[in-house]
């Protein structure tokens, strides 16, 4: 006789492993610091962060609120990587994923640089050198010599 097949447990998935970003995985998740990355359903990487020493409650945040991680079709999904020194696993992480990607960072971790006003952001110009600049704040007015057309 045929049996249905089970859901693979979250419990015993690897950290490493996709998984995907809902209330009953979150849950099984435990209370650690770590470096996570959230992906798309094809696996796209969407944006790599740190736990802040809380990965459930970081990742519960994030899937709450869709303002700071868009609702997609297919869900979203991730994985993670415990560790005790997240800023520099962070740094690790978001180097390699710019060496794979050009130089660029994943669309929201790049969204959320494009918002912080006044920063200083650094900017590839070739693959060797880099130059730094000032964003100006939104509120910030721009002058321009050419005249208003009527």
């Amino acid at each position: 006789m045929a049996r249905p097949l089970l859901e693979p447990s979250p419990v015993f998935a690897k950290p490493d492993d996709w998984q995907p970003l809902t209330p009953e995985v979150i849950a099984a998740l435990p209370e650690s610091p770590a470096v996570f990355e959230v992906s798309n359903l094809v696996r796209t990487v969407l944006f790599i962060d740190r736990a802040h020493g809380k990965l459930r409650e970081r990742l519960t945040t994030l899937w709450q609120d869709p303002m700071k991680l868009p609702v997609r079709p297919g869900g979203h999904y991730f994985r993670y990587e415990l560790t005790a020194r997240e800023e520099e696993t962070l740094q690790k992480r978001l180097a390699t994923y710019r060496k794979h990607h050009r130089g660029t960072l994943p669309p929201i971790n790049h969204e959320a640089e494009q918002r912080t006003p006044g920063t200083v952001t650094p900017i590839r110009r070739d693959a060797e050198k880099r130059v730094r600049a000032v964003e100006r704040p939104a509120s910030a007015v721009a002058f321009s010599t050419v005249p208003a057309q009527v």
